[in-house]
């Protein structure tokens, strides 16, 4: 593509060198550079692109797309947010691929994953090719690939969709970021279903607080919307039912398990085979019969089914297509050798995600409770002593552990979770080690009880310090269990 149509892409850019000029692709990485690129150099959070120019440029970038001029001479695109411009740079590069797909996207703090794993299946069980983004895997037509952000960097993600298009794919659905939304990630992305799950503290030190965090989730129904779309709102919510009047009209349908949402359940049981439900929606009644277990799956469930209608389903087919999914890697995921107790590994990592799983799991009454959990390193500090004091409120046995500690000391993070117990008499151990915590919590089990290792879900890595070191919880239960021996040791307890 020639550097003078690229520059074109984005409204407000400035060309500094020959229009004709031949660009063979785009990258924001000089580590990624090749002949005949286009780099975009942006300030990071901790790094200032146009320190890499040099590099890039010596690595065969033939220009570069930037705020300032590049330290070396070097054709160039000026515009004032090299983030924004590159998203609209990359869809002209990959000829809009986006245009061709019917978009469903899921913004939240919890529920993402589960409510686009249902969205996803249901499209599939209805007859759909589609395409998954998102925090535990992408896949196209069927085919995986390993995510590693939630939303990818623009480049990235309209490479993907381009593939998602060769392939076939007509329906695709994304996990939204909030990050991804306030970096323009998604720009220029438009949206025939955007569904709000909830609100709760998380990546507020990213934002600065509680209400940009809201902003932020706000522009996928305010900005990215298209213009036959619908917003899916959760009404039992606070922020979904603020979100639910600033959008009210046709566009926007409301969920939840109060009688006001528009789309509900009706006649709803919960138990351990899942949850049983009639699904009133404005298009009708259909049957919901899932094995997700939980009030906030319920959730999850109505949301996606809301989604699936604004792409063109059936409540019927919705429901049938929900219902249809078992599970999803690493939420609420059991780790069953045919032990005495129960394993439950998930990703709660915040207070309320780690309230609604232990309430789950209290309601399926074990003999005992015992909970492992930890917190991130270099990331909001203010949730760790809320989440010591749900899981002590909870639990019978409290085990604090290390998450993903990156670069702070993981004994810090310990003490401050430990100022969550201060309050209760709930018996707890701190325990750096992840393994050794889990293993000292499947030691101390006994028939009947229920094991919760939450934080982590399905990473198979902790980050400590630089280092990503291989650590999966699943696999790590599973082979202490046998070490144990457990495997086989006795009846299903509480699932």
């Amino acid at each position: 593509m020639k550097l003078g149509a690229l520059a074109k892409a984005h409204p407000g850019s400035k060309l500094h060198g020959p229009p004709d000029l031949d660009i063979l692709g785009l990258s924001y990485d000089s580590r990624r550079v090749r002949r005949g690129h286009l780099f975009a150099a942006w300030h990071g959070v901790q790094k200032d692109g146009l320190d890499f120019v040099k590099g890039a440029k010596r690595k065969g970038a033939a220009a570069v797309l930037s705020d300032r001029t590049p330290p070396v001479e070097i054709p160039w695109i000026e515009v004032a947010n090299p983030r924004a411009a590159l998203a609209d740079l990359a869809a002209a590069y990959f000829e809009s691929p986006a245009d061709q797909l019917r978009l469903a996207g899921v913004t939240g703090t919890n529920g993402k994953t589960t409510t686009a794993f249902l969205i996803d299946a249901a499209l599939r069980k209805n007859g759909k090719t589609t395409g998954l983004l998102g925090t535990v895997e992408t896949r196209i037509a069927g085919r995986p690939k390993s995510a590693s952000l939630t939303t990818p960097e623009s480049l990235d993600l309209q490479a993907l969709l381009r593939e998602m298009v060769d392939e076939g794919v007509t329906h695709a659905t994304l996990e939204v970021s909030s990050h991804a939304l306030v970096q323009e990630r998604v720009r220029g992305l438009a949206f025939r279903a955007a569904v709000f799950t909830n609100l709760t503290r998380d990546h507020l030190d990213f934002h600065g607080g509680f209400e940009p965090y809201f902003e932020a989730k706000k522009l996928l129904f305010t900005r990215h919307l298209h213009a036959e779309g619908h917003a899916i709102v959760n009404l039992d919510d606070e922020h979904g039912a603020l979100l639910a009047g600033l959008l009210r009209g046709p566009r926007c349908r409301t969920f939840g398990l109060t009688p006001e949402a528009q789309i509900r359940p009706e006649d709803l049981e919960i138990s351990l085979e899942g949850a049983r439900f009639r699904c009133i929606t404005p298009e009708g009644e259909a049957f919901v019969h899932s094995p997700l277990v939980g009030f906030f799956n319920v959730s999850n469930l109505l949301g996606a089914i809301g989604a699936l209608i604004a792409l063109g389903l059936t409540p019927d087919e919705a429901a049938r297509g929900v219902s249809a999914l078992e599970g999803v890697p690493g939420r609420m995921e059991r780790v069953d050798l045919g032990q005495s107790f129960a394993v439950i590994v998930d990703y709660a990592h915040t207070d309320d995600a780690l309230r609604n799983l232990l309430d789950t799991l209290k309601s399926l009454q074990p003999k005992r409770l015992i909970t492992v959990f930890g917190c991130g390193g270099d990331r909001d500090r203010s949730k760790r002593p809320l989440m010591g004091s749900v899981a002590a409120q909870r639990s019978d046995l409290v085990i604090a552990t290390s998450d993903n500690p990156r670069s702070e000391p993981p004994q810090g993070i310990l003490d401050e979770i430990a100022q969550g117990f201060k309050n209760h008499t709930t018996p707890f151990k701190l325990i750096v080690d992840r393994r050794e915590a889990i293993e000292v919590a499947l030691r101390a089990a006994l028939p009947g009880d229920i094991v919760a290792i939450a934080g982590k879900g399905h990473e198979g890595t902790q980050t400590i310090r630089e280092k990503k070191l291989p650590l999966d919880d699943r696999l790590v239960a599973k082979e202490i269990l046998k070490a144990l021996g457990q495997a086989g040791g006795g009846a299903h307890a509480h699932t």
